[in-house]
């Protein structure tokens, strides 16, 4: 059965990123939640997705130059900024199912010791489109699993090539999973490849009722999500 994953939480309805928008994904049907981590200046985990402040207060200060004060003075649609830990005691709490994006490399191994701590590890996948910060999951932990990013809107050849046949970039991480863009040419007559070499295939950022099921169709693992609520009555039918 294809899974329900909720981008930032039920954020087409919820303040993204936010206990709010994890919880109402939960009551909606979600089978796992996507959130996005990256460092402060003091050395927090927040769960946050720009690389600036831009969108929420006006100011285009980076993200890593702020504190998690800074961060949490912000106001997130009424809700403020958490942190990687509490979403994992969340999670715990909850039992809910976690992919984890590392939006930069360098937090890979404190990332991978907070799963353990949190005992959170079979219940988790860590995602990223940063190679290297999927090298570090694997090398911290070899049991966390990985997924492995793709769908930039880049017209490097290289690039380009990686998406279209992922095999080669998703073994070189031991990923278990290839997470593509749903606007990834061919997509759909590739998924069943990738799963018959044993990957699982979570496909973002999906709304669309009838895209859905095409992808459901075509073997796709999970879809993620903005509206978990739609995903889960259109995989439903």
């Amino acid at each position: 059965m294809t899974s329900v994953i909720a981008h930032r939480g039920a954020s087409a309805y919820a303040p993204e990123n936010t206990i709010a928008a994890f919880d109402l994904a939960r009551r909606q049907g979600a089978d796992m939640i996507e959130l996005d981590v990256q460092p402060t200046a003091d050395g927090a985990l927040a769960i946050f997705h720009d690389d600036t402040t831009e969108r929420w207060d006006g100011h285009d200060r980076p993200v890593a130059s702020c504190t998690l004060a800074d961060l949490q003075a912000l106001d997130i649609g009424g809700e403020r900024v958490t942190t990687l830990e509490e979403t994992l005691a969340f999670a715990r709490e909850t039992g809910m199912a976690l992919n984890v994006e590392l939006k930069t490399a360098g937090v890979g191994a404190r990332c991978a010791a907070l799963l353990r701590q949190f005992g959170l590890v079979e219940q988790t996948v860590v995602s990223s489109f940063v190679h290297t910060a999927l090298r570090e999951l694997a090398a911290a932990d070899p049991a966390v699993r990985l997924g492995y990013l793709m769908g930039t809107r880049s017209y490097r050849p290289d690039i380009r090539a990686r998406e279209l046949w992922p095999f080669l970039a998703l073994r070189s991480v031991h990923a278990a999973a290839w997470h593509p863009s749903r606007e990834l040419p061919a997509l759909l007559p590739i998924i069943p490849l990738v799963r018959r070499a044993g990957y699982a295939v979570n496909v973002w950022t999906v709304d669309d009722p009838d895209l859905m099921r095409r992808l459901a169709a075509a073997g796709a693992s999970g879809i993620i999500t903005n509206r978990p609520d739609v995903a889960r009555d259109a995989l439903s039918r």
